[in-house]
């Protein structure tokens, strides 16, 4: 056989290799990368998640939390990973839409870097006060900071942290500075500790310190009030206009074999639609939801601009 030939016989074969490797798909356990910690929505909603998902598959789901950078440390992880469907970005609006516009330099293109898989859900922020700050609404509170400019301080840990408050600050020339974390939580025990005056902390970080009197809420940022915290008015009563709510998705590497996204979707989507499980996720504040890859690709992409947005009229400056 000709050199060409053996070259072109290889070639024939490299689908077929693929093909196999994606029928046989998983035949190790998988690793579902966070870029938050312990705790955090993202956290609080692919650890279930992956339990369910691992009945499907008939493999185990290892978390990875790798906080830091805004979620970006872990999704230059991912993206910089084999296409075999044994690593995953559990991804957000953080790591997905709002980082391109919070950094000059991002490592990763959440563009052309990934393989959509589905959309998990979504979730409200709820803004915070510690105990020493002597406001039961958003007015009270913007009263406050006016008369103690040295205390006008706000924790972060995530652009669904970071947006809403700048927004706050911007619109009502408040001239209050970030104070940034690696993750939420860490953000929050700041909170609590009154050594920053207040936050916004996803719903399921924060509802248990709500509910126990470690911190007070005042706004939440959905368009409507939360079921859960039915006596809390939106932000936008204060910002016309204003809404934000932070989304979930699962990616993959690009270039991962479709039949691997193919099953990675049925297992996530066959959980996600499972009504007990809507029901406990419910209790903490997410709203679940699924999605082709398809539609979670053009839902990115959309939502990329749609936080260019948000950055800008908050006036946040990249990093």
């Amino acid at each position: 056989m000709s050199w060409a030939r053996a070259v072109a016989a290889i070639l024939l074969l490299i689908p077929l290799a693929g093909e196999a490797a994606a029928q046989a798909y998983p035949a190790r356990p998988i690793r579902v990368v966070i870029g938050f910690a312990p705790g955090t929505a993202t956290d609080n909603l692919m650890r279930p998640l992956a339990e369910l998902m691992s009945v499907d598959l008939k493999q185990p789901i290892v978390i990875d939390n790798k906080p830091g950078a805004q979620g970006a440390i872990a999704a230059d992880t991912v993206a910089k990973s084999p296409s075999d469907g044994y690593t995953l970005l559990a991804g957000s609006s953080t790591t997905q839409a709002a980082n391109p516009s919070l950094f000059k330099q991002l490592t990763y293109d959440p563009r052309t870097d990934f393989a959509a898989i589905t959309r998990m859900g979504s979730i409200a922020q709820v803004m915070v006060v510690n105990n020493d700050v002597p406001a039961k609404s958003v007015a009270e509170f913007v009263a406050w900071v006016k008369q103690n400019k040295d205390k006008a301080f706000y924790a972060q840990g995530s652009s669904g942290n970071l947006i809403p408050s700048a927004a706050l600050s911007e619109r009502l020339g408040l001239g209050m500075t970030q104070v940034s974390f690696r993750s939420p939580p860490q953000a929050l025990v700041d909170v609590i500790g009154g050594r920053v005056p207040m936050m916004f902390v996803d719903m399921s970080a924060g509802l248990g310190q709500i509910k126990s009197n470690a911190v007070r809420a005042v706004a939440v940022s959905s368009k409507a009030p939360s079921k859960l915290l039915p006596n809390v008015p939106p932000l936008a009563n204060t910002l016309p206009g204003f809404e934000l709510t932070t989304w979930f998705g699962l990616y993959a590497p690009k270039g991962t074999p479709a039949p691997i996204i193919a099953a990675l979707n049925k297992a996530a989507r066959d959980g996600l639609s499972r009504p007990d499980f809507q029901a406990k996720m419910a209790e903490t504040g997410f709203e679940l939801e699924s999605s082709t890859p398809e539609e979670l690709h053009a839902f990115t992409l959309a939502e990329i601009d749609k936080w260019a947005a948000l950055v800008k009229e908050a006036k946040i400056e990249a990093q």
